[in-house]
């Protein structure tokens, strides 16, 4: 279940329209609501697909533009700047959290378990070849065990 963070509205009367398009930042996703008269068009975008957020403050309100690397870019016009600079801190740390999640190292233990088994087949092959006995490639490799645990 996702958590709604903020909600952007539009303001009504400078967006003319009794409509205002809406934004909901939620912990895993953002949805973009904007209604006219027959229609509801609704986008929901995951944080890995914007490319770029743009806060644009004015005298008295904010524009926020979120481009996607989709054809759906959003525009919410006439939000209050306060809020529009809170949202936009929270949707910079989802994109850079989403974004560094796929282009991570690989993880520490995932390399300890190859330090491991390449460990095991050195020493298999030492065994193979007669450079040690049973008895001393059992050893190491227990050695091996406890050091992973």
């Amino acid at each position: 279940m996702s958590t709604l963070l903020i909600e952007l509205r539009g303001s009504p009367e400078f967006n003319r329209t009794i409509w205002p398009p809406h934004l909901y930042v939620l912990d895993d996703l953002i949805i973009f609501k904007k209604r006219s008269w027959f229609r509801l068009k609704e986008v929901t975008i995951s944080y890995n697909q914007i490319a770029r957020v743009t806060l644009t403050k004015g005298i008295f309100f904010a524009f926020m533009e979120l481009e996607t690397t989709g054809s759906d870019n959003i525009l919410i016009r006439y939000i209050s700047k306060s809020k529009g600079s809170y949202a936009k801190t929270i949707i910079d740390q989802k994109i850079y959290r989403s974004h560094a999640k796929h282009s991570s190292a690989p993880d520490i233990v995932e390399n300890e378990v190859m330090s491991f088994e390449k460990s095991v087949n050195r020493l298999n092959e030492l065994l193979n070849t007669g450079r040690i006995s049973e008895s001393e490639f059992k050893k190491r490799k227990d050695e091996l065990v406890k050091k992973i645990n």
